[in-house]
């Protein structure tokens, strides 16, 4: 490398015989001033191409700033071109429109009677159809306001009318200076009628304390005769339909079934829907309730599932039975102590 950092031309040597036997000639003995004056040419040859690229760096920095200063030249000769075009073109387009003006053929005027001019004609009818349409808006408005005006004056007339009625019925109510000895002798049948009237209710409160108190006396053998003998009165009694195989239960209701009426005695037992059909003909699988759904159960009825035999020892009523289940079976029994005061006592 050189000393400004730019590589130097290699010497290329080419192989040289350094020493030979004295047989040789004197040609190719090796020399101690030819090798020095090598040394000096190359030194010279490096200070050479040191000032050859300085030449060359020098040329090349006049080369950018010379294009620099053309290319600004030609910018600013490029943008006084384009205004001088922009101001050119306009003065050429108003002489191009006046040239066009001035070439263009004037025409005859020619007359045209009223009936046929379509646009003063057009005009006109526009100007009659606003006007009509204004006639329109003026009559609807006028509509509006009398029919305003009669819903108020309605209004008004029927609350005068219901102001007038109130007070006539506070001037019924005020009673004075009428004849007092009738109005005494109806409050007297009124306050009688009131005085029986809470003399049953209290009388018939008594009577169902008593009864009530009389049933607590009695013993269970007691109850059960008199349960027996003195039917219960049973108001708004349903006739007991038969119900179908697999037929769905409707409940009437609890709600005010105290009063006698016909619309209570309905049979609620008839089918509904599908209910209609025979379901006894239906293979077995599919005797069930609500079949092919996930809620279906595999359930189908109470009588299906229940096991009482009434043929059997225990459900005859006889006196053995009777015997047993008064003094050895559980939870049968008329004995009302509790269990843990027995035992304490024992």
């Amino acid at each position: 490398m050189s000393r400004k950092g730019w590589p130097r031309h290699r010497q290329i040597v080419e192989p040289e015989v350094v020493a030979q036997s004295s047989e040789d000639s004197d040609e190719g003995t090796w020399h101690p001033r030819q090798e020095e004056s090598s040394e000096d040419e190359e030194e010279e040859e490096e200070e050479v191409d040191d000032e050859e690229i300085e030449r060359r760096r020098a040329m090349m920095r006049q080369r950018a700033l010379e294009r620099k200063t053309e290319e600004m030249e030609v910018m600013e000769v490029e943008e006084e071109g384009k205004s001088g075009e922009e101001s050119e073109s306009e003065s050429e387009y108003e002489e191009y429109t006046d040239s066009e003006d001035e070439a263009e053929p004037r025409l005859k005027p020619v007359f045209i009677r009223k009936k046929d001019r379509v646009t003063v004609a057009e005009r006109e009818a526009e100007e009659q159809r606003q006007k009509e349409l204004e006639i329109e808006a003026k009559r609807q408005a006028e509509e509006r306001r009398r029919y305003t005006l009669k819903i108020v004056e309605e209004e008004a007339k029927k609350e005068f009318e219901e102001n007038r009625r109130t007070l006539a019925a506070l001037d019924a109510l005020d009673t004075d200076g009428e004849n007092e000895e009738e109005e005494y002798e109806a409050w007297k049948v009124r306050e009688l009628k009131r005085i029986k009237r809470d003399r049953e209710a209290r009388e018939t409160m008594e009577k169902e304390k008593a009864e009530i108190e009389r049933f607590h006396s009695l013993t269970e053998e007691e109850r059960r005769a008199e349960l027996r003998n003195s039917g219960k009165v049973i108001t708004n009694k349903a006739s007991k339909g038969k119900y179908k195989f697999l037929q769905k239960y409707y409940h009437r209701g609890a709600f005010f079934m105290d009063e006698e009426e016909d619309v209570y005695k309905r049979d609620f037992s008839a089918p509904t829907l599908e209910d209609h059909f025979n379901k006894t003909i239906l293979p077995k699988v599919m005797q069930v309730k609500n079949f092919g759904r996930s809620g279906r159960t595999k359930y189908t009825h109470l009588v299906d599932q229940d096991t009482t035999s009434f043929d059997s020892a225990w459900a005859q009523e006889s006196t053995q039975n009777s015997k047993f289940f008064k003094q050895k079976a559980a939870g049968v029994r008329d004995v009302f102590d509790r269990p843990t005061t027995k035992k304490r006592k024992t």
